[in-house]
């Protein structure tokens, strides 16, 4: 429905989560979008801090929840995350 490209990845503990940051690291990506169960964390959920500290360094905009994805994904609809094409 969005036209956006989804990049589904391995879980984390199988290599997803060096999948994610390569994609990050090279700047590949316009945003993430992180969904978890806050109630009932996985064991390898910690991992998911490393992945944070990729974006932050490279501003890439992160979401964890519904409410954020939804702001981030109208956000790049309007053109608001513009800015990164001339960070980039």
């Amino acid at each position: 429905m969005t036209n956006l490209n989804v990049h589904k990845y391995l879980a984390g503990h199988l290599g997803g989560q060096q999948q994610l940051a390569s994609q990050i690291e090279h700047n590949d990506m316009d945003m993430v979008i992180y969904l978890r169960d806050p109630l009932h964390p996985k064991k390898h959920e910690p991992d998911v801090n490393d992945v944070v500290r990729l974006c932050d360094i490279y501003n890439i905009p992160f979401a964890t929840n519904l409410a954020t994805a939804e702001l981030l994904i109208k956000a790049l609809d309007r053109g608001d995350l513009e800015w990164r094409e001339v960070y980039r």
